[in-house]
């Protein structure tokens, strides 16, 4: 029996050595406030992390996490950088590539205890009786902290000024917004298998937090027709002698031609994200507010708008984000059509 189970637990042993081996080691960032409650996460990535790897996949996701909100919890993040260009455009005497995050703060309390009925005196005389008071939800505690840290420093404004090597999508961040120090620890990246060169169109149907999938798509689609339209960085070819292994270089040939985004997202959680502001006609996005009586996003419509009934000529691949019923929408509107390959991005299992 024993040398049957001898081989899983040291795959188990072995998987979590690695994954204490990387959380080790606090990263320093900041957080950013975008407004309306949401928020970028900006990280310094360790470069080793990306040693060996040829995945260009832009869909990649950490897990992070932070003392401060919860000693216990890791949660997962899909990052809304693409790893690979970042890495190929990052110069190689760097050792750490800037790397961000979107998450938005939820306001909500949930309460795991009923409210506590007894008197002040009792609890006096009781000091160890525990206090059950509501617990905000882990991303609103690194919110609020966040919010606390800006409120004790007068809100210090401050534009976020990326470095000449991040890549034009996550560099519209040029408004001023209040920024605040944070420590994180991750644990990644895990990619997820996409290769969105392969087919003529993408299309991304994301709702509220799911767009952080879509802008990663959105930057790789970026950097690949930077990478075609003028010749390689030369930071891609400045090898440090320190370097391992050279970054993943992009595809040059791609049917790629275009990418559409459609964000679906409540009318007062809408926030005008910088990173998306920019649309051409070749990369489009699109908004959709519902909320107060205004009608959900018509996914088969708006499949319908893009790609036609039949796809089988222009192949189009659909990246679905969002809950669990706008996914299983978006399926059934994909099965629909000839043509179409999908991927619903859920967590759960």
């Amino acid at each position: 029996m024993f040398y049957c189970a001898a081989p899983g637990l040291a795959m188990w042993l072995l998987d979590w050595g690695m994954r204490l081996y990387e959380l080790r080691k606090r990263l320093d960032g900041k957080v950013v406030s975008l407004g309306s409650g949401w928020y970028s996460l900006i990280l310094q990535l360790p470069r080793h992390r990306l040693d060996g790897c040829a995945c260009t996949s832009p869909l990649a996701h950490f897990y992070i996490h932070h003392a401060e909100s919860s000693i216990r919890e890791l949660h997962p993040f899909t990052t809304i950088t693409h790893l690979a260009s970042q890495n190929l455009t990052t110069p190689q005497t760097e050792t750490d590539i800037p790397i961000q995050f979107l998450f938005r703060k939820r306001g909500t309390f949930v309460s795991t205890h009923p409210p506590a009925k007894n008197h002040a005196w009792i609890t006096a005389l009781n000091p160890f009786q525990p206090h059950h008071n509501p617990t905000l939800q882990w991303t609103d505690k690194l919110a609020s902290l966040a919010d606390t840290q800006l409120s004790a420093s007068n809100v210090e404004k401050s534009a976020f000024q990326p470095s000449q090597t991040t890549l034009s999508s996550q560099s519209a961040l040029i408004e001023p917004h209040p920024m605040a120090d944070i420590g994180l620890r991750l644990e990644g990246p895990y990619f997820t298998p996409a290769d969105p060169s392969r087919y003529h169109t993408v299309i991304c149907f994301v709702a509220g937090t799911g767009v952080s999938g879509a802008i990663a798509i959105a930057n790789a689609f970026t950097a690949l027709k930077n990478q075609q339209a003028g010749p390689p960085s030369p930071c891609a070819e400045a090898r440090s002698p320190q370097s391992v292994s050279p970054p993943s270089k992009l595809p040059t040939s791609s049917t790629w031609q275009r990418c559409v985004i459609f964000w679906s997202v409540r009318a007062d959680d809408y926030v005008e994200l910088p990173f998306l502001k920019d649309s051409t006609s070749a990369l489009e996005f699109h908004v959709h507010r519902t909320g107060h009586g205004r009608p959900r996003l018509d996914i088969d419509a708006s499949l319908t708008a893009v790609c036609g009934l039949e796809a089988a000529a222009a192949s189009t691949w659909v990246y679905l984000s969002g809950p669990n019923a706008f996914i299983a929408d978006g399926e059934r509107a994909c099965k629909a059509r000839k043509g179409v390959e999908w991927y619903g991005a859920r967590w759960d299992i």
